[in-house]
């Protein structure tokens, strides 16, 4: 009966197509600094928020000082909660309310934080089912958590919506590493694993799907995964994931020069043929996944994007496009799904030296950059070009190059705080915003 249900999943697939100063917090001195950045990051209300943000803009506070006092934000100790194994935790979504299983270790952890993975099960799983394994085979050294979803469904909103809200919950709750998350999954977790981790790649450390894989009107977003790697085991046996797909998302990334691990393996287990993990992959699998860590600000984004994806990745968004389309699966919760027919928007942004930008992309109508002084000199014009990729049949071809936006950029305290209240991550900063648009003659900065 599972072998049935996946059969029929997989079926429906196939059929879908130099600038600011860090400084020190001032403990001593900005209690109320302290006060109000609180205020804005723990309200749903615009009016407190609008309070909260002037205040701080009339104080003239630093934008080093606040970077200084969001990280001490982020590392502030956590409630004693329990540690060890356990099961019966609710996520809360739009969706509803999902259960998952949680480790974490009861170690000192490092000053860092502790690694956390997040791990998919199968169609006729659960997350309480697969929490032991994953912890057994990261010898206890992570934060392991696994949610629970029906019948595995993880390619739909609510799925990812779950996902989300775990690692959000998680890190709320624990010391986690935000340059050490990962996304692991077996079969329906697997294609889970991937489209999550092809729509949010800069969340993850490492992708580690493992027997299954997506069919190729996904291997678009593969273009996604240039600064996430990602470790791959698929048995050549699988009587479920044809191994056909699987290399072909190898030798895609592979030809791309992406950071890619691939396993094949020939044994037969004997339920499901050779769809399950051997126990002869789990030790090269572990080691890869310990060494891995975040790149939080790469000099090359690429992205593909469709309509229901266009969140910030790094430090570029793409927030419009040509007629795009919309992909959304259906679930076995039912509920609406938006779904479009139209194009796939392309944007591949790479930041130069001298405070230049460099972006080429194809059904572009409007894209953001987020900068910080980590990237920028703030005293000094930021420059952006953008040139049409021209698909030409059998090559790719670039425009002509167009100077965009020239000129200097403010540093925006809304930008900074929206920021880290969206992500609440202390690697990814940003101070400004450069919005240009196609389809208008002049961009515009900062200020949405």
């Amino acid at each position: 009966m599972r072998h049935a249900i996946l059969a029929l999943i997989f079926a429906t697939l196939m059929g879908c197509a130099p600038g600011l100063m860090e400084m020190p917090p001032l403990r001593s001195a900005a209690p109320d600094l302290r006060n109000e950045v609180e205020r804005f990051l723990s309200t749903d209300d615009p009016e407190v928020e609008a309070q909260a943000l002037g205040h701080l803009k009339r104080a003239s506070v630093s934008h080093g000082l606040i970077r200084s006092l969001l990280k001490e934000q982020a590392q502030a100790a956590r409630p004693s909660l329990p540690r060890g194994s356990r099961t019966g935790l609710t996520a809360h979504t739009a969706g509803g309310e999902y259960l998952y299983a949680l480790h974490v270790p009861e170690t000192q952890e490092p000053e860092a934080g502790l690694p956390l993975i997040v791990v998919l099960h199968g169609a006729g799983s659960s997350g309480d089912d697969i929490l032991p394994t994953w912890v057994e085979r990261l010898n206890g050294e992570f934060i392991v958590a696994c949610p629970s979803y029906p019948m595995g469904a993880w390619w739909t909103k609510n799925a990812e919506d779950l996902v989300l809200e775990v690692i959000r919950q998680t890190r709320a709750d624990y010391p986690v590493d935000p340059s050490r998350v990962f996304l692991a999954g077996l079969s329906n977790g697997a294609i889970g694993t991937y489209m999550i981790g092809m729509f949010y790649p800069d969340l993850f450390a490492g992708l580690v799907p493992i027997a299954g894989a997506i069919t190729p009107r996904y291997m678009h977003f593969l273009v996604n995964l240039r600064n996430t790697p990602v470790y791959s085991i698929q048995g050549v046996y699988d009587p479920i994931f044809p191994i056909m797909l699987s290399r072909r998302i190898n030798q895609i990334m592979s030809d791309m020069n992406y950071p890619v691990v691939y396993r094949e393996h020939e044994e037969k287990g004997l339920a499901h043929g050779g769809h399950f993990l051997p126990e002869s992959e789990i030790p090269a699998m572990t080691a890869w996944v310990k060494k891995q860590t975040r790149d939080p600000l790469p000099d090359k984004v690429p992205l593909t994007r469709e309509a229901n994806h266009l969140d910030q990745v790094h430090w570029v968004r793409l927030s419009s496009g040509v007629n795009l389309a919309a992909l959304e699966l259906p679930g076995p919760e039912g509920g609406p799904v938006n779904t479009k027919d139209g194009k796939i928007a392309t944007l591949v942004a790479a930041r130069k030296q001298g405070n230049r930008f460099e972006i080429s992309g194809k059904n572009l109508v409007e894209f953001e950059l987020y900068l910080n002084a980590d990237m920028v000199d703030f005293d000094q014009p930021i420059q952006v070009t953008t040139q049409e990729i021209i698909d030409q049949g059998d090559r790719l071809a670039h425009g002509e190059k167009v100077l965009r936006f020239q000129q200097k950029v403010d540093t925006d305290l809304e930008v900074l705080l929206r920021g880290f209240k969206k992500n609440r991550d202390p690697e990814r900063l940003y101070d400004a915003r450069v919005t240009i648009s196609l389809e208008k003659t002049l961009a515009h900065y900062s200020t949405p």
